[in-house]
């Protein structure tokens, strides 16, 4: 995936990892897309969505029903059915899906999905549904180190905009609502920062967001 936001997802079953994916990605105010073959669990997420589907993800009729090449991003939860996940991941490829997203229950599924060259793969049971949210709708992020009250801590790439210019110049408080606390360059820590500092692309910035 390119440094471009992501702005249009769909998530494929709604189990607990998936449905607290749904949660954070509603958070980060983009369009998102749900589908699952239990029209409960439709229906309880519903009002919460932009559009909510029953439907098998393995299914190439629903795939093509909503669209699947015009998502930024595809994310496939459903773990325990394995051989469903694999069609379906291969399909959204081969009709352009921009990113494919799709969990793995253990490393060995894991290896399997990377050699079948999904995009991303990730093992809930280590990452959090908030962590892989923010870091799916904004690619700099590279990391939330911490969070609470309100207030994130995190490490990401500068934006294209900021590079070559200084912390005062791209006006970055004010643009992308962060303070800048510390900046790592060439394995060194630079901290504090002060508004002359020139931001340089393999920069990596250290940040805090008020999530209030």
């Amino acid at each position: 995936m390119n440094n471009l936001k992501a702005t249009n997802f769909v998530v494929f079953g709604l189990g607990r990892f998936g449905t607290s994916l749904v949660h954070n990605l509603v958070a980060q105010d983009v369009a998102v897309m749900v589908v699952d073959k239990d029209a409960e669990k439709i229906n309880d997420i519903a009002d919460r969505v932009d559009q909510a589907i029953i439907g098998d993800a393995s299914d190439e009729d629903v795939l093509d029903k909503i669209g699947i090449g015009d998502f930024d991003v595809a994310i496939f939860a459903m773990g325990e059915e394995f051989e469903a996940t694999i069609m379906a991941m291969m399909m959204a490829k081969e009709k352009g899906t921009k990113h494919v997203v799709v969990k793995a229950l253990d490393p060995r599924q894991a290896q399997i999905l990377t050699r079948l060259r999904a995009d991303q793969v990730v093992l809930p049971e280590v990452e959090m549904g908030e962590k892989i949210a923010k870091s799916l709708v904004n690619p700099n992020i590279l990391d939330v180190i911490d969070q609470a009250n309100g207030i994130a801590i995190s490490e990401m790439r500068p934006d294209s905009a900021w590079v070559n210019h200084t912390i005062g110049e791209a006006d970055i408080r004010q643009t992308a609502k962060v303070t800048i606390i510390a900046v790592i360059r060439n394995q060194q820590i630079m901290m504090p920062v002060t508004a002359s500092l020139t931001i340089l692309a393999d920069d990596i910035l250290i940040v805090i967001q008020n999530q209030a």
